[in-house]
């Protein structure tokens, strides 16, 4: 690169004076000049000869070592194809059915004693480590003293959280798991004797057993990891020892029997116990690996039962350590969302806490288990040599498109960019853009313009990242957005219409969220402002859905725009002969005396007119909420009812007087 840099660079330069040349020679050139351009030509002539033979010699040795790496990566390829093939081979090898007579022969008193013999010889052949490393042990004792202390001066704020809790009630088991981990690391890479990793080995399985059983109160699921760990040290114990491997067949025909019979045992328990389905079949499943490991173990088929079974143990205990670990990680994220200066500066509610908490932990699980918990488990089950070659072709694993090629990996983070974008953008929207717009005395409306317009812009940019990591050509999204333009000229005018309708409403704010509008005479709340429809609610709390373009141009009344008062007009006729003043103080006594009727402006009542058949005069309220108009003016006509009927004020109705002006006497009318 440094090589065609500096080739670039004096290119350039030739490219200048050439031109600068030519602009001389329009004008004629004087004889000291030329001279300039030739010396010039000739030192550029100069740098390029250096610079042009290394240029070319870097590229054909590098030209060569791509060759050879290609041909290390098509030997990579064969070597571990070879290898699986051998490894896949070896399932096929059989040993003597444990039915046959060649089986039992194999149990001579040598056979009893090689274990005897086995342990014998490691103490032995260890004892000086024990010298040069008892050093460590007061070590890990003085750590786990600390941290015992540690974890009980927090056990009361360990007990507060619900994924903490269990450090709290097993905290000398907690401690050690931590130092056993930390030592089994450490005793990978320093090459410790096997004496030593089987201890720590075990001391690891008891207290992840006591951790994992603390999580738990159903008593299967308790005995469950608890036989797990046993079945862990003891297949550890006897590929330390290298056991017999009649001793050992005989072992695990014990262990798959025992697997076999428990695991369906309490699969019916926890179908008796309206638990989880996926245990029962989880449960079942591993039922029927024990059968099969049984099976091809009488059989002879030794390889294939210890595979089975070693792989049924690891997977589940790499599971389980998986799940400590997310609960761990649970309770970390809760934390730092429940710290005071945190909480403070979001000033949050708990149910917004709870829900950032889960979203968050979602996109933990997601990644955790593409980056951790699936390569892992390939490794376990064989598929892969070591977690890094997992991890690698686990994430590699796909196929092709055209000239793209989709992987897990790209799958994975596709899923967790789109994910990660709706995270982001209603994070920003509860944490950030609300409290801070809040803090500001921002209107409620401008805020949910504005978080609007940031969260369509989040998922917008999301999507973009997205389509490029999956190697959408972004010209080619340009021209598709050039075609959605043209039809959005032609076929999608009321789209674009209600869109920019919507913008207009959350900006102006005509209507708001939680406001009482009155459209083609049905009543009916705000609910929800989107970009290109509104959702309002009637009072038969009916939905209805109008384009943002209908409330923009046709008449629309807001009664809760400017305050929420309302006023309502009641009409009342009484007899002729009725005490006016009487009926103007029940009237306004009326109206005082409902709580629901403003206090300012006052009840106001009016004589308005002598009608046909009553007086009638108009009592005009405010009301102080119009959610109540209808229930108040429904209050205050049983009032009036009432206090009318006590003080004997005729309500009146329409009445017609006849005036008959003659009779024909003929008729008889008795």
């Amino acid at each position: 690169r440094r090589l065609g840099q500096w080739r670039q660079e004096w290119l350039t330069e030739q490219k200048q004076w050439n031109q600068w040349q030519s602009a001389w020679l329009e004008q004629g050139i004087p004889e000291q000049v030329q001279l300039v351009f030739t010396e010039a030509n000739s030192r550029i002539a100069e740098g390029l000869n250096l610079i042009d033979p290394q240029l070319e010699k870097m590229l054909t040795e590098q030209e060569s070592i791509g060759d050879i790496q290609e041909k290390i990566y098509a030997l990579d390829a064969e070597l571990e194809g070879l290898i699986m093939d051998k490894r896949f081979g070896s399932f096929f090898y059989s040993s003597p059915p444990m039915y046959s007579s060649r089986y039992f022969s194999q149990f001579t008193p040598d056979l009893w004693n090689a274990p005897f013999e086995s342990v014998h010889n490691i103490l032995w052949s260890n004892a000086e480590y024990w010298a040069q490393l008892i050093w460590i042990i007061p070590i890990q004792i003085f750590v786990l003293l600390v941290l015992c202390l540690s974890i009980y001066r927090k056990r009361q704020a360990l007990k507060e959280s619900e994924h903490w809790r269990f450090i709290a009630n097993r905290m000398f088991s907690a401690s050690l798991f931590l130092i056993g981990m930390i030592t089994m690391l450490l005793y990978e890479f320093e090459g410790f004797p096997l004496t030593w990793k089987l201890i720590n080995a075990i001391i690891v399985a008891v207290s992840f057993a006591r951790l994992i059983s603390g999580m738990t109160q159903i008593v299967w699921q308790k005995r469950l990891v608890y036989g797990l760990m046993t079945f862990f040290v003891i297949t550890g114990f006897m590929e330390i020892l290298d056991f017999p491997l009649p001793l050992f067949r005989l072992y695990i025909i014990f262990a798959g029997v025992i697997g076999l019979v428990c695991c369906w045992k309490w699969a019916t328990e926890n179908k008796r116990l309206e638990k989880s389905p996926a245990y029962t079949g989880l449960l079942r499943l591993a039922s029927g690996f024990f059968a099969v490991i049984v099976i091809a173990e009488v059989w002879g088929k030794d390889t294939i039962a210890f595979y089975l079974f070693n792989s049924v143990i690891d997977s589940t205990t790499v599971i389980l350590i998986f799940v400590l670990f997310l609960r761990l990680v649970h309770g970390v994220v809760e934390w730092l969302f429940n710290i005071s200066a945190l909480r403070k500066a979001v000033v949050l509610y708990s149910d917004d806490i709870d829900s950032i908490v889960q979203r968050t932990m979602s996109f933990v699980w997601i990644a955790a288990c593409g980056l951790i918990l699936l390569p892992s488990l390939l490794m376990v089950w064989g598929v892969y040599g070591n977690l890094q070659k997992a991890t690698k072709g686990f994430w590699n694993f796909g196929f092709d498109v055209g000239t793209q090629r989709i992987t897990v990996g790209l799958v994975i983070i596709v899923i967790a960019v789109l994910y990660g974008s709706f995270v982001v953008s209603w994070s920003c929207q509860k944490i950030f853009l609300d409290v801070l717009l809040r803090k500001k005395k921002v209107q409620r409306g401008v805020r949910l313009s504005i978080e609007r317009l940031i969260h369509y812009f989040v998922i917008f940019v999301g999507f973009l990242v997205a389509i490029s990591l999956i190697g959408f050509d972004m010209t080619k999204f340009t021209i598709i957005l050039s075609a959605l333009g043209v039809g959005i000229g032609f076929g999608l005018q009321g789209v674009v219409n209600n869109f920019v309708s919507g913008l207009t409403l959350l900006f102006e704010r005509p209507i708001r969220q939680g406001d009482i509008i009155e459209v083609a005479g049905i009543w009916a709340e705000v609910k929800n402002i989107g970009l290109r429809a509104t959702t309002v609610q009637t009072f038969d709390q009916a939905d209805l859905i109008i384009p943002n373009a209908d409330l923009t141009t046709n008449q629309v009344i807001n009664w809760t725009l400017s305050n929420r008062q309302a006023r309502t007009i009641i009409s009342v006729g009484v007899a002729y002969g009725s005490d006016v003043s009487r009926v103007i103080e029940i009237l306004t006594a009326c109206a005082k005396d409902n709580e629901r009727v403003a206090e300012k402006p006052e009840p106001q009542v009016l004589f308005q007119e002598f009608g046909e058949s009553a007086l009638n005069f108009e009592l005009r309220v405010w009301i102080i909420d119009t959610n109540y108009r209808l229930a108040t003016r429904s209050q205050l006509h049983q009032e009036i009812d009432k206090r009318f009927r006590e003080a004997n004020i005729v309500i009146a109705f329409p009445q017609r007087d006849l005036h008959i002006r003659s009779i024909d006497k003929s008729k008889d009318t008795f």
